[in-house]
């Protein structure tokens, strides 16, 4: 059998179902200018196949914004003039970081009221991007360390101070065949 409910929990599931019952989203405005963050094609070398100069490149899309943050030299990334897209299912090795302000901010979430600390730059709904996300190609397997540590001193100094942050998630690479 089921643990039985207070009566506190009951008035706050009947709090939180009214508040989501009472809940109407915000009407988007016909002719509201959206935020556009325009894609380039990029050719990537996978790290799976590096083979010197010569290994296979493939085309990957990246934000305009983010390959400006992090710099093309530091992603290793050429212009993708004829190459192929990645296999289907295959994802790039990614460098990603956060900006943040010097000092976090504690802000009441709008629909639940639920503090939280926002450590994002610029205010709630100012439009200003804080998160970037860009491929990162290795230009071989023994330099991969090198190669991501030069890509995240490149950048820690837009960090914003002590709360920014900056990673690396490797790729994942795959090969298939078909049938006979």
């Amino acid at each position: 059998m089921g643990r039985r409910k207070t009566a506190a929990q009951l008035e706050a599931d009947l709090k939180y179902a009214k508040a989501r019952e009472a809940y109407k989203p915000p009407v988007r405005e016909e002719g509201a200018t959206s935020r556009r963050l325009p894609k380039v094609a990029y050719a990537y070398k996978p790290m799976s196949i590096a083979a010197g100069g010569t290994a296979k490149k493939y085309k990957v899309q990246a934000s305009k914004e983010s390959v400006q943050f992090f710099t093309v030299a530091a992603l290793n990334l050429t212009d993708a003039a004829a190459e192929d897209p990645l296999p289907r299912g295959a994802r790039p090795a990614m460098v990603s970081a956060t900006v943040a302000d010097g000092s976090p901010k504690v802000l009441r979430a709008k629909p639940s009221g639920r503090p939280y600390m926002r450590y994002g730059k610029g205010e709630r709904g100012g439009g200003a991007q804080y998160n970037y996300s860009a491929p990162i190609s290795i230009q071989s397997v023994a330099a991969i360390d090198t190669e991501v540590k030069a890509a995240f001193n490149a950048v820690k100094s837009k960090l914003g101070g002590p709360y920014g942050r900056v990673w690396f998630t490797p790729e994942y690479f795959v090969l298939a065949d078909g049938g006979e």
